[in-house]
């Protein structure tokens, strides 16, 4: 399979990308102006950090058709448990658009590992308590994930302030994975902060509601002052 848009992206500098809180094209074209790279978007899941959910696919495919349809990359997390997409619900998501799959390796069943008739990359998140290092450095190149999502801070942390401790778990996953890495702002990361995180080797930085809030322009405020920060490192 072929790198996907974000892969390709992440491998040639270093990506912003936006977590949305709802499936909203309004708040997604505000991330897109402030300069982010690219989309993460969600169906059938309550989300954590920021207190909401989503629908199933079928409630949500109108709304993330017209995020799609933005032009930027988009990926999502297909859901968990009884509400996550089927494979035929993951293939309708690479037709309307979709360009990689994210969830934690416990949650993401064997057979999207290996999908050879859907194009959209995978994306694996380590968390708190599973850092699946067999999965992407061992197995077989069909079966390996294309992309890793450093998710992993425990619950009772979230907001909190980035430590040093924080930067060196990020840099031993980068420099173990061959994939590039993806920081997401379970913590408060600040802008100013994106300098060790480049130091660190993550490929990119996911910024969602703990730092953006839930309003269009509270994100486009959030992503203006990232994309000013990576900006000025690059």
């Amino acid at each position: 399979m072929s790198a996907g848009r974000t892969e390709r992206m992440l491998r040639a500098r270093f990506g912003l990308l936006v977590s949305l809180p709802r499936n909203d094209v309004e708040m997604a074209r505000a991330a897109l102006e402030a300069g982010a790279d690219g989309l993460k978007v969600h169906i059938g899941l309550e989300h954590f950090a920021s207190g909401l959910s989503t629908g199933s696919l079928d409630e949500e495919a109108d709304a993330i058709a017209a995020i799609c349809a933005l032009g930027a990359p988009v990926g999502i997390v297909p859901g968990l448990g009884e509400r996550q997409a089927t494979r035929a619900e993951m293939l309708r998501l690479a037709e309307i658009g979709i360009d990689f799959f994210d969830l934690y390796a416990a949650d993401m069943p064997a057979w999207m590992l290996a999908m050879d008739d859907c194009p959209m990359s995978v994306m694996v998140a380590f968390s708190a308590t599973c850092r699946p290092w067999a999965l992407v450095e061992s197995l077989g190149a069909r079966s390996r994930p294309d992309l890793i999502e450093a998710s992993i801070m425990p619950h009772e942390v979230y907001g909190c302030g980035l430590t040093a401790a924080d930067i060196s778990e990020y840099a031993e996953i980068a420099y173990r994975a061959v994939q590039p890495v993806i920081v997401p702002t379970q913590k408060a990361i600040q802008p100013a902060e994106v300098g060790p995180l480049m130091d660190a080797g993550a490929a990119g930085v996911l910024i969602g509601a703990i730092v953006t809030g839930s309003e269009a322009a509270t994100i486009a405020a959030a992503t203006e002052r990232f994309r000013s920060a990576i900006d000025g490192r690059a």
